[in-house]
Order: structure tokens, then C-alpha cells, then sequence
């Protein structure tokens, strides 16, 4: 089943720009955008613990099980 991230709805319901959230986690805006599009080849945990704390969410939250299908 697809992963499907869900960084984008988390970052604008905190009213964060995908340069602010870079700059709050220390990473570059392409490495953002590259999680956000779908185009990152993996995800470091460290990387997703960094964006729960600002994000204020659960890894849950941030990656979703899709069924395929839908």
C-alpha cells in the first residue's frame, strides 16, 4: 500500500511557509519540498521527529496508509 505524506496540509494548518518550516528545522528548502511533492527517496527518523516537535503532530498524522484505489 502507498505512503502517502501529508507535510503540506500539516505545515499550512500551522500557517508555516515551507521556507519558514525549513528554517525552523535547519534543512533547505529543497529538502522540504522534495518531502512535501513526494520526491524524497526516504526520510531520515530524526528528520520526521524534528517535524512532529514543530509541527506539533504524530508521525500518524504526517504519514498515512493509502489504499490503492482510492
Amino acid at each position: 500500500m502507498p505512503v502517502e505524506i501529508r507535510l503540506k496540509q500539516l505545515r499550512e494548518d500551522k500557517g508555516l511557509s515551507q521556507n519558514a518550516l525549513a528554517r525552523q528545522l535547519e534543512m533547505s528548502l529543497a529538502n522540504i519540498q522534495k518531502i512535501e511533492y513526494g520526491k524524497a527517496k526516504s526520510i531520515p527518523l530524526d528528520t520526521l521527529e524534528k517535524i512532529c516537535l514543530a509541527l506539533d503532530c504524530e508521525i500518524g498524522d504526517l504519514l498515512v496508509i493509502v489504499e490503492r484505489g482510492k
